[in-house]
């Protein structure tokens, strides 16, 4: 069962080869990260979130819009697993 989590990449370390092979560690952005790994997060200190809450996170996060390189406002959606 995926979960939903919180937190800020740090860099080398932060999800290690052998963590990712037991069950992948998908980023969004807002620092949502998604995966059926139950030891990675405890590792981390990541905060769980429900799949709500870890929706609306990547939703700010990306603010739904953005100007694309021709100058027309394109949406942007992620749609979390």
């Amino acid at each position: 069962m995926k979960k939903y989590y919180q937190i800020e990449n740090y860099g080398h370390g932060f999800i290690t080869h052998e963590e990712n092979e037991q069950a992948h560690i998908a980023g969004y952005p807002g620092n949502i990260w998604v995966t059926e790994n139950t030891t990675w997060p405890q590792r981390v200190g990541a905060i769980e979130k429900t799949k709500e809450e870890a929706q609306l996170i990547v939703d700010n996060a990306i603010s739904s819009s953005y100007i694309n390189p021709n100058n027309t406002v394109q949406v942007l959606q992620i749609i979390l697993p």
